[in-house]
């Protein structure tokens, strides 16, 4: 079996890319049939090679689809790499963050989505990048995706950090970032930050000084001492996903913030935070949360600030009495009706209202799928229209119709 290096270096010989464009040419004359054109391409080169042709320029495909740049139509990543690749935006987001420095350390280059970002930031100071990548495969690609982006301030190390980290000079590091990886050897995800590679305990213990910034899985649940001041939390949203966590420290910044990248707004939690009611009547209009305030672990203080009254203290649905304005971090719903769950009265008010196809489904706290309602509901094709929400509270389940504002 061929090395990973010398795959990427066969893959950029004459041979490679005429293979690739095959591949590309098969891909589009068979309407992205792998079967069909798998056939085509091993006419030309064994099966092994043809299906590493196929691969590559499926996943070039994914990555324009995702809208990670123009480059990626020459570039290489592994499957896993370009699942965990940092949307442009975002990763635009953190590198601002060390505009400051002038030489970062990163670890777990990738495919080297992060670190195109940090590289184009400090480019504009003179500033420099020593990313260390324990995959060779992935170390070349890296290699490969900078230069093909213009990109010349980065130095990208094979190794374990752990390994070498100690052979370098920490001290001429002004900032450091990492996305370290949160799947194990069978592509399962990692719950406990200190099983990540490498661990978040490693990490935090790097004698580095300046800006630091380390990416976790947004439902992570860290906690820190009230008098600590050493890392806050950030919570990262774009669309209507919250899309990362990241620990920030050497930067100034207020714990549980819920950033939405694409919004460019933030939302900063209150140092003194009011207490907030769980509602007694459901009416007036339902407030569904953005995702990155109910990861963020501060909903009630944002309702609080709102006059906004939790469902239920278990639920992240909130009650206002009041029509809110409009906000990108929550959306809000005129309320119609609400009553017990129960499958034939849903049925008939949902049919009573005149409610058809169109109609979307939300749950929280529910055990049936949205689809799973829809199926039995059998919903007419008519042009009106709601919300139906199936959620619980302490005294059951419970159904809100309401219908969308704006």
């Amino acid at each position: 079996m061929r090395a990973a290096h010398t795959s990427l270096e066969y893959w950029l010989s004459g041979e490679g890319l005429a293979l690739l464009a095959r591949a590309s040419d098969a891909l589009a004359r068979h309407g992205g049939d792998t079967l069909r054109a798998g056939t085509d391409v091993r006419k030309y080169a064994s099966s092994v090679y043809a299906g590493e042709a196929l691969k590559i320029m499926l996943l070039r495909k994914k990555a324009h689809t995702k809208g990670l740049g123009s480059w990626t139509q020459n570039g290489f990543f592994t499957q896993q790499s370009l699942e965990q690749a940092t949307a442009p935006a975002i990763a635009a987001h953190h590198a601002k963050r060390f505009t400051s420095c002038k030489h970062v350390l990163e670890i777990c280059t990738g495919a080297g989505f992060d670190t195109a970002a940090l590289a184009r930031v400090l480019a504009m100071n003179g500033g420099l990048i020593t990313s260390i990548e324990a995959s060779a495969e992935l170390a070349a690609m890296a290699r490969h995706n900078l230069a093909a982006q213009g990109i010349t301030n980065v130095e990208v190390v094979c190794g374990l950090a752990e390994n070498v980290v100690p052979t370098l000079d920490v001290a001429r590091f002004d900032g450091f970032w990492c996305d370290p990886s949160r799947r194990n050897e069978h592509g399962r995800r990692i719950e406990n930050p200190n099983e990540y590679k490498p661990s978040l305990a490693w990490l935090q213990a790097l004698p580095i000084r300046g800006v630091r910034g380390v990416k976790i899985s947004p439902a992570a649940n860290l906690s820190f001492p009230p008098h600590s001041s050493a890392y806050w939390r950030e919570w990262i949203g774009f669309g209507d996903e919250c899309r990362e966590q990241v620990l920030w420290s050497g930067i100034a910044g207020v714990d549980g913030t819920a950033t939405l990248v694409d919004k460019a707004c933030a939302w900063f939690p209150p140092k003194n935070v009011s207490p907030v009611n769980v509602i007694s009547a459901i009416n007036g209009y339902l407030v569904e949360p953005h995702n990155s305030l109910i990861r963020s672990g501060h909903l009630a203080a944002f309702f609080a600030e709102w006059d906004v009254s939790l469902l239920d203290s278990h639920i992240a649905y909130g009650i206002s009495q009041k029509k809110l304005p409009e906000s990108p971090f929550y959306q809000t719903f005129r309320i119609v009706e609400a009553f017990p769950y129960n499958r034939k009265t849903l049925k008939q008010r949902v049919t009573a209202h005149g409610w058809g196809t169109r109609t979307e489904i939300k749950k929280r706290g529910f055990p049936d799928t949205p689809e799973q309602v829809r199926a039995w509901l059998k919903l007419k094709e008519t042009q009106a229209f709601g919300v139906i929400f199936l959620t619980r509270t302490e005294r059951g389940h419970l159904v809100i119709l309401a219908e969308r504002e704006g």
